[in-house]
């Protein structure tokens, strides 16, 4: 059975400076997705420093998914 597409909207809010590096991460997802090349994609949530992101979404949305693995707090998700 194929899956369908959701399009969805994500309200962030940062500080200006880690923005850029959050776009590129997004834009380096999308083109391993597109050319169906597998990678871990990590950013540094630095929650001692200046990172302290705001995300809101469709409260609708699934937003429970489990890690497949949580070493010390440093997570990895994949949808399999």
């Amino acid at each position: 059975m194929k899956e369908e597409n959701k399009t969805f909207t994500i309200t962030c809010t940062m500080k200006d400076r880690w923005v850029p590096h959050f776009l590129a991460m997004l834009k380096y997802m999308q083109h391993l997705g597109g050319m169906g090349s597998s990678r871990v994609v990590a950013f540094y949530a630095d929650g001692d420093g200046d990172f302290r992101p705001k995300f809101e979404w469709d409260k609708e949305l699934p937003s429970d998914g489990n890690p497949i693995n949580d070493i010390k707090g440093d997570r990895l998700y994949d949808a399999g």
